[in-house]
């Protein structure tokens, strides 16, 4: 098969390809998880951060 046959679809399944991307992004159901997403950034870090000295890697100390 060529572009001749599939040509004149590929625009349709484009659109409909978007258009259903489009709805699964502004579903209802997943806006707090897209709330959660973008203020991510925002948020203070719960653990404190690991000192170098702290970090053993699988080595034996001699």
């Amino acid at each position: 098969m060529s572009y001749e046959v599939y040509g004149p679809y590929i625009p349709v399944v484009m659109l409909i390809t978007f258009l259903a991307l489009f709805a699964w992004v502004l579903n209802p159901k997943n806006k707090a998880k897209y709330d959660d997403a973008a203020n991510m950034p925002l948020q203070e870090p719960d653990d404190e951060p690991v000192v170098n000295s702290e970090i053993n890697n699988g080595r034996k100390d001699k």
